[in-house]
């Protein structure tokens, strides 16, 4: 079953809890940063279930280190806002054992924070095809975020006509 189509429709439906249309996401993610905590009972199998996530977004490359771990991974993304408050991140990046590609999907309760839909499509880590949700932070931009532009990325680029499924259901 395919959960991210009709997570999609659901964002989309201008529901309080979701979104308001007070609110706005912004137009691009480049030389911005990301907080991110993943809900820790949506998926308790999830091994990044309840970690804090930092992303430093350059051009269409970032840094994300998973707060209190030594794991720091380089990727490369396409950010595109469907709505206001409605955006779709989607990311490539060379974790430790392999590449992962997933999709967060983004709603704003705020224009600096709101809640994400974590869509893993392949990954090294299992399960290989995940789902999680939780909140995201924008934080206030300074100008030494600059270390996704520093660091070079060799990864395939993101796919513009989807990402590749297999017959194995999102779990």
């Amino acid at each position: 079953m395919r959960l991210f189509p009709v997570l999609l429709v659901l964002a989309v439906l201008p529901t309080p809890s979701l979104a308001t249309p007070a609110c706005t996401l912004p137009t691009t993610l480049d030389a911005r940063q990301f907080i991110n905590i993943s809900d820790p009972l949506y998926r308790p199998d999830n091994p990044n279930a309840g970690r804090v996530v930092q992303v430093d977004f350059a051009a269409d490359q970032y840094v994300l280190e998973i707060l209190g771990t030594p794991i720091h991974v380089q990727g490369t993304y396409r950010y595109q806002r469907h709505a206001p408050h409605l955006g779709e991140v989607r990311m490539r990046e060379a974790f430790p054992g392999g590449t992962a590609a997933y999709t967060l999907l983004l709603t704003c309760l705020t224009d600096s924070e709101g809640m994400f839909v974590f869509t893993q499509h392949a990954g090294p880590i299992a399960p290989a095809r995940r789902q999680n949700s939780g909140r995201w932070t924008l934080t206030p931009w300074k100008s030494s975020h600059t270390r996704a532009a520093t660091h070079g990325v060799a990864l395939p680029p993101i796919p513009s006509h989807g990402w590749p499924h297999s017959r194995h259901t999102a779990r």
